[in-house]
């Protein structure tokens, strides 16, 4: 009886509609338009990524145009929206980027997926193109064959209280 249930249990969670999310890419190599191109590391585009970018208008405009790069801090899935356009989804921790935009500021929006939370954020626009290695400007230093990961090193000071005995009073 134990294992027809559990028999049942199995079957019935493995028969929901599976998710389709990457586990951990550093792009998304299966869907060449969300590598390259005007929009990259989105996991889903809700958006023609060719026409988007020429009809986003900063709050504060400044000259040429520049890059837009938008940090998923949370370690949910978000729905992202830049200038009033529902833009797309991006990954935990993970960056994200929009090419080729008017510089300036932008009003970014960041919804955090199955949360009634939205994270409004004024982000400015750089000039110089980051490589997202994997998601992320920072982690490029990674890949220097002479890179030490902080806080690994044998000489280490812990930077915690000290010990203080204490032990209970004997009964008399």
């Amino acid at each position: 009886m134990m294992t027809l249930l559990t028999t049942l249990f199995l079957t019935s969670a493995f028969a929901d509609e599976p998710i389709e999310r990457p586990l951990r890419p550093t792009t998304h190599p299966a869907d060449p338009a969300l590598t390259s191109g005007a929009l990259e590391n989105f996991q889903r585009i809700y958006v023609d990524p060719n026409e988007v970018i020429d009809s986003l208008k900063p709050m504060k405009k400044a000259e040429g145009t520049g890059h837009l790069y938008i940090r998923n801090e949370y370690n949910g899935w978000v729905d992202v929206t830049v200038a009033g356009t529902k833009i797309g989804r991006i990954q935990p921790f993970t960056t994200a980027a929009l090419h080729g935009v008017a510089a300036g500021t932008y009003n970014v929006d960041i919804a955090v997926e199955r949360v009634q939370y939205v994270d409004n954020e004024k982000i400015d626009t750089v000039a110089e193109q980051l490589v997202l290695t994997p998601g992320n400007p920072s982690a490029a230093v990674a890949a220097d064959p002479n890179y030490k990961k902080p806080g690994l090193q044998d000489n280490r000071v812990y930077p915690t209280g000290q010990l203080v005995g204490f032990s209970l009073p004997s009964a008399q």
